[in-house]
């Protein structure tokens, strides 16, 4: 499943009520089309307080920047890398993430990822929960809402 989402900065509705005449705005002022598909959150292990997820984000339309995460569900996420040294896994917090224009950021188990803490009752397998990611593009901000699935662990 894909949802589609536009740039608060809402190009799309200031064109559609400027009158016929009106200039239009060149397309470097349009802001980037975001999409994201596999939204999950991993149920929390034996009543732990932390978990991890992940999701596909995809971007056309220029480069963003992903800055954050944050739900109700949570009292923090965290963006992650992982990489392996010596034979051993090494996750680190980033501060972001960019995203070049058509390409997509995978966040997934075994690789950059989500963490999150303070995980919150409603967490629990079969349920969804909504996370807002937070970007920039030129300069402006954009959020993502998106959908995540909760799973169990050898979903």
């Amino acid at each position: 499943m894909s949802k589609w989402l536009l740039s608060a900065a809402a190009f799309g509705l200031v064109a559609a009520c400027s009158p016929a005449d009106a200039p239009t705005p060149p397309a470097s002022e349009a802001s980037p089309v975001l999409s994201y598909s596999d939204a999950f959150v991993m149920e929390p292990i034996g009543g732990r307080d932390m978990t991890m997820g992940g999701v596909t984000i995809s971007v056309d339309g220029g480069d963003v920047i992903l800055n954050s995460a944050s739900s109700p569900s949570f009292g923090t996420i965290e963006l992650h890398t992982m990489a392996m040294m010596d034979d051993r896994m090494q996750m680190r917090q980033v501060e972001n993430f960019e995203i070049a224009d058509g390409e997509a950021l995978e966040l997934k188990r075994g690789g950059n990822h989500l963490m999150m803490f303070d995980v919150g009752e409603g967490v629990t397998g079969g349920e969804t929960v909504d996370i807002t990611f937070n970007f920039e593009a030129n300069g402006e901000p954009m959020t993502l809402v998106v959908e995540a699935d909760v799973r169990v662990v050898g979903e």
